[in-house]
């Protein structure tokens, strides 16, 4: 038993060694390039999710859940912004109690879109993703593998 503790620790020293090793030649690597080496690794800027819905209140919690879960692993700020196209569902009560029970900064604008792509928000430096719940595949673009 003393000897499975011991193979146990081993491999964990060696597998905290080599991302310790990888980080410093990244940092390195940022340095001969004349780069800073937090902000080629990692984008600490705030990112806004824009979720556009019309009747999704099947899927809706599912990706506020998510988006909620990826801030936490990334430890970035959360805001989001809802753009619900008139749903007549139970949409907007879901986003009610998510907003309510959540940690997160969400803003939820329910207005009718025009045929074409709707007006986003300006993003003021932020990072945007827009996840539109409308399209066959709405999860394409979605960071929910980073």
């Amino acid at each position: 038993m003393t000897a499975h503790l011991v193979w146990i620790l081993l491999i964990y020293g060696v597998g905290a060694a080599v991302v310790h090793l990888m980080y410093i030649r990244q940092a390195v690597q940022a340095y001969h390039n004349g780069e800073d080496a937090h902000t080629t690794s990692l984008d600490h800027r705030a990112t806004r999710y824009i979720v556009i819905t019309s009747n999704d209140g099947d899927r809706v919690e599912w990706v506020m859940r998510s988006l909620s879960i990826l801030a936490w692993l990334h430890r970035r700020p959360l805001h989001v912004t809802v753009l619900d196209d008139e749903s007549i569902d139970d949409t907007l009560p879901i986003l009610t109690r998510l907003v309510r029970y959540s940690h997160m900064d969400v803003s939820v604008i329910s207005c009718r879109f025009s045929p074409g792509n709707p007006v986003l928000p300006k993003s003021g430096g932020e990072k945007q993703v827009v996840i539109d719940l409308r399209t066959a595949n709405p999860l394409a673009g979605a960071p929910f593998v980073p």
